[in-house]
């Protein structure tokens, strides 16, 4: 089975208390929306403490052109999955021409060619390398990244495969659009990177194995999260209904890949969970009738840094594997939702 060798993130300079975030948003939407106080509570009840951004909150108050966020997401952004790589093949033991295939996710920005065609040179990595950009998973990506990274190395036992996540969330903040759904979204989301090694069984490596991977689709679902492309930028789509969704969803999906492997719920001992949001991952926490202590990587990283999108669960995949309970023999659960709406899941195993 391929394992997961080594994990590592690189954030941005910029980071702002969630007090701060709240003034600003204050100063923008002020005179714009009824009731601006009771909704800027939002702030106070997303259990987020600080969070990291590509630019300095100030930036922010002012309109922004796609060129200039561009700009920001495609230099500012390649660094910082330079700098996540990097790291990443540190701690595995790894240089750059060992990898054979890069996978690149994102969801907030745009180029052509994508980031990981100038990450291969930057990093000195060989001509040969193959490439697969993933664009528009969201917040699931990270855990379907790690998938489609075993997918090749069950074909291909020899190779090693870097993941490489960028999502720069603020970067999609529009200052003329004052509706409720993006004070939602700026109370939750920030920038940063994130990479992931897995490799094949003949690499010799060590790490969680892969045991078992699994993406559902809900039909129909598609208003529950994404985004609309409008003039301006891209608008976020974002449903009350999710941690509802959350909730009914959940269960049948763990039980249904836990049960093609002979496991029930009793069996994981490790959650590796997206932290979607203080709602969302309470939907989670009661779905699976989880304790504090199974999802309190996933509590930490909320805090400390926000809502990265598909970055966040490889963050606590980096985190889970530097911890003592990472050494605890047993099956471990890696698992993200994200538009389609979708589920992506992962059977791993220490």
């Amino acid at each position: 089975m391929p394992r997961i060798a080594s994990a590592a993130h690189a954030f941005p300079p910029h980071t702002a208390s969630q007090e701060t975030v709240k003034g600003a948003v204050r100063q923008i939407f002020a005179g714009t929306v009824t009731d601006l106080e009771r909704l800027l509570a939002v702030f106070d009840n997303s259990r987020i403490d600080s969070r990291q951004f590509m630019m300095p909150v100030e930036w922010y108050l002012e309109p922004r052109t796609p060129a200039e966020r561009t700009r920001i997401y495609q230099e500012q952004g390649l660094a910082l999955l330079e700098a996540a790589a990097l790291t990443c093949l540190d701690r595995a033991g790894c240089r750059p021409i060992d990898i054979d295939q890069v996978i690149f996710i994102s969801s907030t920005g745009h180029a052509t060619p994508t980031l990981d065609a100038h990450l291969v040179n930057r990093l000195g990595m060989r001509p040969s390398t193959s490439r697969l950009p993933i664009w528009g998973l969201g917040c699931a990506a990270g855990a379907a990244g790690l998938s489609r990274a075993c997918d090749h190395c069950l074909a291909h036992p020899g190779h090693r495969v870097m993941l490489v996540a960028l999502e720069c969330c603020s970067l999609t903040f529009m200052a003329g659009d004052v509706t409720k759904k993006n004070l939602v979204a700026t109370s939750l989301f920030a920038d940063g990177a994130a990479a992931a090694l897995v490799c094949g069984d003949r690499t010799g490596s060590g790490g969680p194995s892969i045991a078992a991977t699994r993406s559902h689709l809900l039909p129909d679902s598609y208003r529950i999260m994404g985004w609309d492309f409008l003039d301006e930028g891209m608008h976020l789509v974002l449903s009350p209904k999710l941690p509802l969704v959350i909730r009914q969803e959940l269960p049948a999906l763990v039980e249904g890949l836990l049960s093609d492997h002979d496991l029930t719920l009793r069996d994981i001992v490790h959650y590796i969970t997206h932290p979607g949001g203080a709602r969302v991952i309470d939907a989670y926490r009661e779905a699976l009738n989880l304790s504090a202590e199974d999802l309190r990587l996933s509590e930490e990283l909320l805090r400390r840094h926000g809502n990265l999108s598909s970055v966040s669960v490889l963050v606590v995949l980096e985190r889970w594997l530097a911890s003592a309970r990472a050494q605890v023999e047993g099956y471990g659960l890696l698992s993200a939702f994200g538009p389609g709406f979708s589920a992506e899941m992962l059977l791993v195993r220490v």
